[in-house]
């Protein structure tokens, strides 16, 4: 069965919006260009097509007190050490409670769900689809990345329990970790299999990336000192700290997952500098915009946070990028995610107008590997 989305205008971040057609097949889209026809056709005139956006790194879907609606941070928290990198985000989730988030009538279609941030090495990330039933239907890929945090979380965490309480204890324990990984030989004779030592020696050979939260500009320079010598892929979680000074972060190619929270007393979030961001994506700094990265988060805070960098960027095109291919880069999903591209899944959301230029946009129609997963007028069932 083909199906084609007709008279749309198409953005994609990755080229300037046009009048387009796209054909769908098979789950793929197999063709973007003028005159496409198929078996059924999705009148798209006047509207705005887009690639479903990507949450580079949230709690969606995370059980929560039994309710299976809200994420509460519960099953993907494990604070009984502070080290713990063989844990994987696929047993965290409930594919029920990321279905009834409805985050797809937002015109999100991917997640990338992670630990959270009160451990040193909290085990690695997976991305999820947004509706289904069947976690493992959903799974776009495990192990997309590490995720370490040597942020205020960790020394508050274990403030009672014996673990890291000040940052020189936390940066002295990466420093340790990463040197015993590096020194671990299974294969010598009488070595004991040790499962942090193995997840941790897949960073060390390049298999994934690490992703971490750190609270200040400082605290990326000390990450960067001690990871030197393994010359590791590393992706930051940091946004207020960050200033044009910071070329270092575009020069290293570094990623930057760039959550949004509206709250003023949550010291990582309140007084971003787009500016400064945007001019070091423009330099190389591949950026993402995310939700909030801990706790709550609203379905409408990735739109919240591509509003204020517009302020910065006033280019849709380019905010876009950090809303769908830029996730899709850093979490090794952009052969299939992200864009607008010919083998690329249908993952599509019609819009009534550019959500990037007008907040009274609404999301018309989502389909996920060209399934319809939403249409306007479809019932809301939770208000997270």
């Amino acid at each position: 069965m083909r199906t084609v989305i007709q008279n749309g205008i198409v953005h994609d971040g990755l080229h300037p919006s046009r009048p387009a057609d796209i054909l769908l097949e098979d789950e793929k889209i197999i063709a973007v260009g003028s005159n496409l026809s198929g078996d059924t056709c999705i009148d798209a005139s006047g509207k705005h097509v887009l690639p479903g956006f990507i949450d580079p790194l949230c709690h969606w879907g995370v059980n929560g007190n039994g309710t299976e609606i809200r994420s509460m941070g519960d099953d993907n928290d494990e604070a009984s050490a502070p080290v713990y990198p063989e844990l994987n985000a696929v047993y965290a989730v409930n594919a029920r409670a990321l279905r009834l988030q409805q985050l797809f009538a937002f015109g999100v279609t991917c997640v990338g769900v992670s630990p959270s941030n009160k451990t040193l090495f909290g085990g690695t990330i997976c991305a999820f689809e947004t509706d289904g039933l069947n976690p493992y239907a959903m799974v776009v890929k495990e192990d997309t990345a590490m995720k370490a945090s040597v942020s205020r979380e960790v020394k508050t965490t274990f403030k009672e329990k014996g673990g890291p309480q000040t940052d020189m204890k936390i940066f002295a324990m990466l420093e340790e970790q990463l040197r015993l990984a590096d020194a671990y030989d299974a294969g010598a004779k009488d070595t004991a299999r040790d499962e942090k030592m193995l997840a941790l020696r897949r960073l060390l050979k390049h298999e994934m990336p690490l992703v971490v939260t750190a609270d200040t500009a400082t605290d990326i320079r000390h990450v960067e000192k001690i990871t030197a010598p393994y010359a590791l892929d590393i992706i930051y979680v940091n946004t207020n700290d960050i200033h044009a000074d910071d070329a270092f972060l575009a020069e290293k190619k570094r990623g930057l997952i760039l959550p949004w929270n509206e709250c003023d007393a949550e010291p990582r979030t309140h007084g971003t500098d787009y500016a400064a961001i945007a001019e070091l994506a423009a330099r190389g700094l591949t950026v993402a915009l995310a939700t909030g990265a801990d706790g709550w988060q609203g379905r409408e805070d990735l739109l919240w946070n591509a509003a204020d960098m517009m302020k910065a960027v006033r280019n849709s095109d380019a905010v876009l990028k950090m809303l769908t291919a830029n996730p899709a880069q850093l979490l090794g999903i952009a052969d299939r995610k992200g864009s607008i591209t010919t083998g690329h899944d249908g993952d599509l959301v019609i819009w009534s107008n550019d959500p990037l230029l007008t907040f009274q946009a609404e999301v018309e129609r989502t389909l996920i590997r060209g399934r319809q997963v939403y249409q306007k007028g479809d019932a809301m069932r939770c208000y997270l």
